[in-house]
């Protein structure tokens, strides 16, 4: 309950600087840029503060999780985006506009302007979405549980509360061996009589990885280290508990209770109640508020993890005591090594897609249309260089050493969050919980501001409302926030919860770097490049993105069995690629060379 507490009085802290800025907002430009006002200083924490956000703390880390140590390759993405980006930052900021199409719009025209707005759109209301979602869970784990109610035989459990841990067993203290639990499943809304069982073991707790290694891929298999309650690991359900949603209790296990608890806030219930604060902040005050708050957030992320990735190194016995730990978990025998888990492809799929986004991120360009002037863009662009680096490796250092005092995988997609409960000390595991929230909070406002700022300017204001005054500029800027807020909270209820965070952000960082990136970059570097390369090179990457996803080209395109084939004829190496490198290529090659096929010596643009 005490970091409950602790969040919540900084988040009610956050609050106040969003009330006491939205008094200083009275015009559009203070909303969209904070009226152009930021310093250097004040822009490179800004920008950290929304780059360092769950794509970092949740999706970094939860690869890290999986793959050890080689994921400190992960922030290279980064730090190459990030140096191209000092070379832009300059020329983005004297373009004297307030959004990334606005820049596209100025060079190609129209119709590549809306169709940069609609991409920029679907890439934004994706990241928000798993930015409410990754609120939502860390509201879930801090919130604690409820007390443990005991189950009857005719007692009634669910699908999501036996695969979530939620249903457990509490074994009597001298009560070593396995029993079973058996369920009637729900079948077309009646109870099957078909049992489907449960093996619980319980064992010595020297004994509980040697089982779990023992037991690898066992269905229905739950190992509980003896004397303790809780689920420690489970193997994979079958089928028969995967499909149904209920279940009645058909028989108990010997030797002890079973019990269900559940958590104080349901992931339904914390998602909306992140998601509610999150569309709030972002309303209050736009980037005044933002701007205010990330200075304090930027700053926070950057103390804690200086400070625990050696707390947390101490606490797993330094590098020799990991690798003990790793070792005896049987199933991470080259989380020690640097080159030990990635294939050359993997580099590829997880290292460009973030390249290409932090090129053409919108967020970090609407807060180089915030600064103050040209050269305080391009200052604060060489400190982030600096600065990202070091948080993100100092995260993936963090969520390794605490992967390697966690043995159970359920534990692993929040990894950095569990490791603030269980290993850190409390003040230092407040701290980081603290921040990590905040983090969270400040990525999602940023990352919703942007599309409401690019609604508002390059559609509201340029075809429905020329004449808009800057109060109505500001309450229609409300409004959207809004809307967008409730469209991510919709697009968050499509996602499967077995689709992690990292497989989100590099989706979303797909559709975006190859449909908006090449043609900025274009824009302000290429005087070649035509109208029409440019809307067909957005064009291109998004269609591209969508087709190299199998399910959807089925769906929409072709029988399954046709493209199996097809896929058959494919070379190895290209089956492992994701979407990003067949899109990013497909659009940039189609950039130039219809703008070479198009070009007229009039259509040619200098670019200053």
């Amino acid at each position: 309950m005490i970091y409950l507490i602790a969040i919540l009085i900084y988040l009610f802290f956050l609050t106040g600087v969003g009330l006491y800025r939205s008094r200083q907002v009275k015009t559009g430009a203070d909303f969209a840029v904070a009226g152009r006002s930021l310093s250097p200083w004040v822009v490179v924490l800004t920008m950290l503060a929304v780059w360092i956000g769950t794509g970092s703390i949740v999706g970094a880390a939860e690869k890290t999780y999986e793959t050890g140590l080689n994921a400190l390759f992960l922030p290279l993405g980064t730090l190459f985006g990030m140096l191209i980006l000092t070379q832009i930052a300059g020329k983005a900021r004297g373009c004297e506009v307030y959004t990334v199409p606005e820049i596209i719009g100025n060079r190609y025209g129209s119709i590549a302007r809306m169709l940069a707005v609609i991409s920029l759109i679907i890439a934004y209301m994706v990241i928000v979405s798993y930015q409410f979602n990754a609120g939502g869970a860390v509201l879930e784990v801090i919130g604690g549980e409820k007390e443990p109610v005991v189950l009857e035989v005719g007692g009634e459990v669910t699908s999501r509360q036996i695969d979530k841990g939620f249903v457990r067993f509490m074994p009597d203290e001298d009560f070593e061996g396995e029993s079973s639990l058996g369920l009637y499943p729900e079948q077309a809304n009646q109870w099957s009589q078909q049992q489907v069982k449960l093996t619980v073991r319980i064992v010595p707790k020297a004994d509980v990885l040697e089982t779990k290694k023992e037991t690898s891929g066992v269905k229905n298999l739950l190992v509980i280290k003896q004397g303790d309650f809780a689920k420690y690991g489970m193997a994979d359900l079958s089928d028969d508990i995967k499909k149904a949603k209920r279940f009645k209790i058909a028989l108990l296990p010997d030797g002890g209770k079973l019990v269900v608890v559940n958590p104080v806030f349901t992931a339904g219930q914390a998602t909306v109640i992140a998601a509610i604060f999150i569309i709030i902040f972002t309303m209050l005050a736009g980037m005044k508020s933002l701007a205010s708050c990330d200075v304090f957030n930027g700053s926070l992320i950057i103390i804690v993890l200086i400070i625990a990735f050696p707390y947390l190194l101490i606490k797993a016995g330094g590098f020799s005591g990991m690798a003990e730990h790793f070792a005896a978990m049987g199933d991470k025998p080259n989380h020690m090594d640097l080159f030990g888990t990635f294939k050359s492809v993997d580099y590829i799929n997880w290292l460009l897609p973030t390249f290409l986004l932090v090129m053409g991120d919108a967020n970090q360009y609407q807060r180089f249309f915030s600064s103050r002037n040209a050269r305080g863009a391009k200052q604060a662009a060489y400190m982030l260089v600096v600065a990202a680096i070091v948080v993100e490796l100092l995260i993936v250092a963090c969520a390794w050493i605490a992967a390697s005092m966690t043995p159970d995988p359920a534990n692993g997609k929040y990894i950095l969050i569990y490791a603030a409960r269980h290993f850190m000390h409390p003040i230092l595991g407040i701290l980081f919980m603290t921040t990590a929230v905040a983090i969270i909070v400040s990525t999602a406002d940023s990352f919703l501001l942007v599309p409401a700022t690019t609604f508002m300017r390059d559609v509201y204001m340029k075809y429905i409302n020329t004449e808009a005054d800057e109060k109505k500029v500001v309450m229609t800027s409300r409004i959207l926030v809004v809307v967008f807020g409730i469209i991510a909270y919709l697009v968050s209820l499509m996602f499967a919860e077995s689709t992690g965070f990292f497989a989100k952000a590099m989706l979303a960082y797909t559709i975006y770097g190859s449909a908006i990136t090449p043609c900025l970059v274009a824009a302000l570097f290429w005087k070649r490049a035509t109208k029409t390369g440019a809307i067909s090179s957005i064009i291109a990457g998004v269609v591209m993105t969508l087709c190299w996803d199998q399910d959807f080209f089925v769906k929409y395109f072709m029988h399954e069995q046709t493209y199996a084939k097809l896929a058959g004829m494919v070379p190895g190496l290209v089956k492992g690629l994701e979407a990003v490198l067949p899109a990013i290529t497909v659009s940039v090659i189609v950039l130039v060379v219809v703008s070479l096929l198009t070009q007229k010596k009039r259509e040619i643009v200098e670019v200053n």
